[in-house]
């Protein structure tokens, strides 16, 4: 299969897949780090959700992480999800959740530059963490887009309903960072 290399070829791609599709799109990514600069807004405070495109069926995110930045503790709202790592390096930590509720570290993964890591609900909770010694972004492809999902609260140590925002919207900014 023909390498996707920019941005239009992926949406171009994903605009004529079907939902079995989806899952091998990453697989076909070859995308260099300049093609992400429309859609790259950082913040000091947190990563940064930013929306390339979002459809019924799908949503394409571009996250933008300073250095040492993590996502919380989550789950993906029933759908499943694809992880890109457009630039830099993470750690990816995966959760499961035993019978009491409590949280139990399955796996540790490091996620190199061009690497793709897949994630669901079944599979259990997970956090990223950007590990490079700078920024990293990473793409993430959701089967269906998600607007909230469980997020663990560390002091309470219960999972909560977040209802979930973007940072920008085909490139432009849609809340203040």
């Amino acid at each position: 299969m023909t390498k996707i290399t920019t941005i239009p070829q992926l949406l171009e791609h994903l605009a004529e897949c079907n939902s079995e599709e989806l899952k091998s799109v990453y697989k076909l990514l070859d995308i260099p780090k300049h093609e992400f600069e429309p859609y790259m807004h950082w913040s000091n405070q947190a990563y940064t959700r930013n929306c390339i495109i979002r459809t019924d069926d799908y949503e394409l995110l571009l996250l933008c992480w300073e250095k040492d930045q993590a996502s919380p503790i989550h789950s993906h709202n029933n759908q499943e999800c694809w992880v890109y790592n457009a630039m830099g390096k993470f750690e990816e930590i995966r959760f499961t959740q035993d019978q009491k509720g409590e949280l139990q570290q399955v796996n540790d993964f490091k996620l190199n530059e061009q690497n793709f890591s897949y994630m669901n609900d079944q599979i259990g909770f997970h956090i990223l963490k950007n590990s490079y010694n700078g920024r990293s972004a990473s793409l993430h492809l959701y089967a269906k887009p998600i607007d909230e999902c469980l997020v663990y609260n560390e002091d309470n140590h219960q999972f909560e309903l977040t209802r979930l925002l973007y940072h920008s919207i085909s490139g432009k900014l849609s809340v203040t960072i």
